[in-house]
């Protein structure tokens, strides 16, 4: 869904899609970037050492966003804070628009003006920011305590008005980070690793343990408890400064858990209340090999796209749409308001599911146009992952193909298809096991169903003709479908 001013898409993206930033007090993703003057900067190194970070998302033609600079908040803070100042914080302002260049920050094209004579701290552009930060509306303002944990902030205080230099001095120091233990305190500040097991295989799991006291951390114990027993002990040593902190790779975890605490234990720690961290492992659900996508696309249609991915992080299946020209965001088109199945035989082994909203809206639909969805099954009818109208920028799920366990319960062979290549009419035969009901269809693709029929037939062998004399030439799936169970093969139509 679109909107008609700069101004309301602040308003409607405030009220309706903060659920798609990142979670208070969730571990802030790591960054590097360049700002104006060429200088460098690194997230995790300016935290290490002891500094919050105030960072600013921003676009270079959004308007709220320039009125927030005009306020000069940030600048005024940074000269009493920031690198102008006492050097105890680090403020940035990135343009995280991925489709403007970096030469707008100076005004031309889409911008509002010269950012550069807004913006007197820290200035960059990055294309790689708005993914990792859930970024889903213009400005999107995060506060950053060293401990790496991440607060939306926003434009001003909770209790309502607009920041100043106190009320962001207050903010800052006082309200959300926390300062450091006068003595010694070890933190366990997050877990870093796998949370879904696939395959039956161990997980290693990956902790970040960090100083938060104002005394040197040089050892600690590491344990890993499982149905509150400890399972393993791993015994570190180093070297912490205050917020200093150090990634540990400990012991596998057993491929039964589901589960898992770690818990830090050091000598004199005197806060023991950040000193462990629970997780759940989500196990893979299990899957046929054969796999069907249905995309029921709302009228942004090109806004959506999804791939599967195996176990290598390899793309083996994905699919995008077409953008329409009914208004300037690409309404409308082709693919709009209209279902598209998608079908694939994988092999066995670990999958994940990834589907991405380019807006930051999912399918939401309007008042005036429906809202989508999509449906990922198996062979076997099992619904592996299912959405639908406004889910964010990104959903995911996690699978497990074992076999084709089913299938064989209903066709007693496999499906014959002759002649294939075709010009004009195939025959399709197969054996069924008992009379049943058969849907056959016939999908492009561009995942368009361009046949569709419901048969009744009996046990034993069974043959349909089809004419496909008026289809255009390509590659067709043939898909059968008995009692949710599916078979699918590729025919090719020549012309």
């Amino acid at each position: 869904m679109k909107n008609l001013s700069i101004t309301l898409v602040l308003t409607i993206f405030t009220s309706t899609f903060l659920f798609a930033q990142l979670a208070p007090g969730s571990t802030a993703p790591d960054f590097t970037i360049t700002d104006t003057d060429g200088v460098t900067h690194n997230l995790y190194d300016i935290l290490d050492e002891g500094k919050p970070v105030l960072l600013d998302l921003f676009a270079t033609w959004c308007g709220p966003c320039w009125s927030f600079a005009e306020t000069g908040v940030f600048d005024e803070f940074d000269e009493l804070y920031g690198a102008n100042g006492d050097n105890s914080v680090f403020t940035v302002a990135v343009e995280a628009d991925p489709s403007t260049p970096a030469s707008e920050l100076y005004g031309g094209g889409s911008s509002i003006g010269d950012w550069t004579t807004m913006i007197h701290y820290a200035l960059a552009n990055d294309d790689n920011i708005a993914e990792p930060y859930a970024l889903a509306y213009y400005p999107t303002i995060y506060l950053i305590c060293p401990d790496r944990t991440v607060t939306e902030i926003g434009q001003g205080p909770a209790s309502g008005g607009s920041w100043n230099v106190q009320t962001l001095a207050q903010e800052v120091f006082v309200n959300t980070c926390p300062a450091p233990v006068e003595g010694l305190n070890a933190m366990m500040q997050s877990y870093d690793a796998e949370l879904v097991s696939c395959g039956g295989a161990k997980i290693e799991p990956i902790v970040t343990i960090m100083n938060m006291g104002t005394e040197d951390m040089t050892a600690c114990s590491i344990q890993t408890i499982v149905g509150g027993s400890v399972i393993n002990t791993y015994n570190w040593t180093g070297s912490l400064a205050t917020f200093a902190s150090d990634q540990v790779t400990l012991p596998e975890i057993p491929a039964n858990t589901t589960n898992v605490s770690f818990n830090v234990v050091m000598d004199g720690d005197l806060q023991a209340s950040d000193d462990d961290i629970d997780i759940e492992i989500e196990f893979a659900t299990e899957s046929h090999a054969y796999i069907h996508v249905e995309v029921n696309a709302d009228y942004y249609a090109g806004e959506t796209s999804w791939d599967i991915r195996n176990s290598n992080g390899s793309v083996v299946f994905s699919g995008s749409y077409q953008d329409g020209t009914a208004d300037q965001w690409g309404g409308g088109g082709p693919d709009a308001d209209m279902t598209h199945d998608h079908f694939k035989e994988l092999s066995e082994g670990c999958y994940t599911f990834n589907l991405v909203d380019s807006y930051g809206d999912g399918q939401a639909g309007s008042a005036n146009t429906p809202a989508g969805s999509v449906v990922v099954s198996d062979g076997n009818g099992l619904e592996l992952f299912s959405i639908s109208g406004n889910w964010g920028s990104e959903a995911s799920s996690n699978f497990e193909v074992t076999s084709g366990v089913g299938i064989e319960e209903v066709f007693e062979n496999s499906i014959s298809i002759f002649p294939n290549p075709t010009f004009n009419n195939t025959s399709v035969s197969f054996n069924l096991s008992e009379s049943n009901e058969v849907i056959i269809e016939l999908v492009n693709t561009l995942g368009q169903k361009v046949f569709t029929k419901e048969y009744e037939m009996a046990a034993g062998s069974n043959t349909v003709d089809l004419s496909v004399e008026a289809l255009n030439a390509g590659i067709y799936y043939l898909n059968i479908i008995v009692d949710d169970k599916l078979m699918t093969e590729k025919l090719n139509i020549l012309k």
